[in-house]
């Protein structure tokens, strides 16, 4: 048989073609196409053209010989060469199909006595199909020629019968140890999450895994970055424990860690807390994953918050923010993971400060969350829209804004307290109270529904502006009130008022500005100011009611002779350190000099009393 690629096999040789007309039509055809047409032919004329053309030819043929009887009959009809070529393809295809289908019984047949030899001849196709060996030829018939045949073969299938029940047996025994330790697996990972579920953790199914439980430690109220990783899959392991499938985390347990520092020295440090090495229980290690996202996203809530209080020496530093309190001094935070925190140090001065800000930071977003569920469920009127996008939380802001207020305390009653201790050295009754706003939780009995809790209002009020009141006697006739602002918004600033009793005498020597202050400094000028007059006044008074005759004027923050310009008390408040400083030019000296007395709470002050000095130096007689 011929290959398919090749041309098809043919068993005769190409037919030539018959030029003598088929049928009585091509006969016709032909003779229209001569001369004369069909109606000119004759039989004189047919005879004539026979005849010249046995001349031309040389050939002897006797024109009897020529049947004209037959021209108008048709020969048998010729076969088309295709059909035959067709027919005989078709004929070896069915002999080589039964070549090859006897072929493949035969192999068959003897592939169960010889499989080797009879395999090369045996068809993939039938090898695939129906196997080696299925096939044989033995005779039915055969006598038997072994008569304890039958017995050796009831021994043979008891045998059998006997490795199978073995077999039987030692498979149950497997599938017996097999369960028994998918009991104690199940039994060990259902008491891991029923002691997750004891412990107040909210168990569900996996989305898009239904046959797989998760414990869900995030919170519903947190940013969406975080919303979708606070569920955890309890995987089985194969000793039957919860392995807890944190990928979403990023696998590695992180903490904040906030740092407090002094002149570059580290002062103060808050580092998370971290479970034992010894505690693996579920519940510590959810626990540790809950902590991990809050913080988490607490970082990601302050490098946020941190591009709006550049301004107030808010910085990113590499992996770090870094927050000035002031000239000196700093707080540094950090997402580190837990088993790389620093070890904690019990011996630093200023724990305690790093320790709050640890925990306010955590508290603000704690109270953050709150509110988002809050402002979630309380009802609001239709025109206005629930979708008010992300917002930047305030964490910072506060912390800073509570800083501020304590610089700004510490500053004002480091002053006024340095001042008052300076007039108290001299003899006057100077004293000044300091007193700040208190903070407390709402009453429980008064709250409606959808209001923040007591623990919630308590935050709210000390996110408000934080104020405070400083009283300062200067004399029992000249007293003033300060007081202090600290806003959170829209400027996180310090701003100064001072208020003057109704039927104080400062209002008439020196009257606070109207609008207030908003830096120390010139709060502090104005301070000094008042005092030097205040002071100034009441011993121009004491004076005035002596017996003595002469007559004094008050000139600015000096008492002057009217007859004399060069005899003065000049009583004056010194900055650096602050203390209370008498001039006196009342000496007789020709060379004009003068002579002071300073009195103050830092260095060693002057033993006599300012109201002694005053009258011992006023009641110096004119030169």
């Amino acid at each position: 048989m011929a290959s398919p690629d090749g041309p098809p096999l043919s068993l005769r040789p190409f037919p030539v073609a018959d030029k003598a007309p088929q049928n009585l039509a091509e006969f016709i055809a032909r003779v229209n196409t001569q001369s004369g047409g069909f109606r000119d032919v004759t039989e004189n004329k047919i005879q004539d053209e026979i005849k010249s053309n046995q001349v031309v030819n040389g050939a002897d043929t006797d024109p009897e010989d020529v049947d004209m009887s037959d021209l108008g009959h048709d020969e048998e009809p010729v076969k088309d060469a295709a059909l035959v070529r067709m027919d005989v393809l078709k004929n070896i295809e069915i002999a080589g199909n039964t070549a090859m289908l006897t072929l493949d019984s035969l192999s068959l047949l003897l592939s169960k006595q010889n499989p080797t030899q009879a395999g090369l001849t045996l068809s993939q196709q039938l090898r695939e199909m129906v196997g080696i060996g299925t096939l044989g030829a033995d005779k039915l018939d055969e006598p038997i020629l072994n008569v304890n045949k039958e017995k050796d073969e009831e021994e043979v299938a008891t045998g059998w019968t006997l490795m199978q029940i073995n077999q039987a047996r030692d498979a149950a025994d497997e599938a017996g140890k097999f369960l028994q330790r998918e009991v104690d697996a199940e039994s060990k990972y259902w008491e891991d999450v029923m002691a997750v579920k004891k412990s107040g953790w909210s168990i569900c199914r996996v989305p898009h895994e239904r046959h797989t439980l998760g414990v869900k430690f995030g919170f519903s109220e947190a940013s969406p970055e975080f919303k979708n990783n606070g569920l955890a899959p309890m995987r089985r392991g194969d000793s039957g424990s919860v392995e807890l499938d944190l990928g979403r985390l990023g696998g590695v347990s992180e903490g904040l860690v906030v740092t407090y520092e002094k002149d570059g020295q580290v002062v103060g440090r808050s580092v998370p807390r971290r479970r034992a090495h010894d505690d693996a229980s579920l519940e510590s290690r959810v626990l540790e994953a809950r902590n991990t996202i809050f913080s988490q996203e607490l970082w990601h809530e302050l490098t946020r918050e941190a591009r709006t209080l550049a301004a107030y020496g808010v910085r990113p530093e590499g992996s770090t923010l870094t927050c000035s309190v002031d000239s000196s001094s700093k707080i540094v935070l950090e997402l580190v993971p837990l088993t790389s925190c620093p070890v904690a140090d019990d011996s630093l001065p200023d724990n305690s400060i790093a320790e709050a800000i640890f925990i306010s930071l955590h508290v603000l977003l704690s109270y953050a969350h709150r509110y988002n569920e809050l402002m979630r469920i309380r009802p609001i009127p239709p025109h206005i829209s629930r979708s008010r996008g992300q917002q930047v939380y305030a964490l910072l802001r506060p912390v800073i804004t509570c800083m501020a207020s304590t610089r700004a305390v510490l500053s004002c009653t480091t002053y006024i307290g340095s001042i008052t201790k300076a007039l108290q050295k001299s003899g006057l009754p100077a004293s000044f109270t300091l007193k700040t706003t208190p903070f407390s939780a709402a009453d429980p009995s008064s709250q409606g529904p959808n209001q923040l809790a007591g623990a919630q209002s308590l935050i709210r009020n000390i996110l408000q502006t934080i104020e405070f009141n400083i009283t300062f006697t200067i004399l029992p006739n000249a007293s003033l009130t300060i007081r202090g602002r600290t806003f959170l918004f829209p400027v996180t600033t310090t701003f100064y008022q001072v208020a003057l009793p109704p039927s104080s005498t400062l209002q008439g020597i020196c009257a606070p500005y109207a609008d207030g202050y908003s830096n120390p400094k010139a709060l502090f000028s104005y301070i000094r100011t008042t005092t030097e007059r205040a002071v100034t006044l009441h011993f121009l008074n004491a004076l005035s009611a002596s017996p003595s005759p002469a007559q004094w004027i008050q000139s600015g923050t000096s008492i002057r002779d009217p007859e004399d310009d060069s005899r003065a008390l000049q009583f004056t408040i010194a900055k650096q350190p602050v203390a209370l400083v008498l001039t006196s030019s009342f000496s007789n000296n020709p060379k004009g000099e003068t002579k002071s007395w300073t009195y103050s709470a830092h260095l060693d002050s002057e033993p006599t009393r300012l109201e002694d000095v005053v009258a011992r130096e006023a009641s110096r007689p004119r030169p």
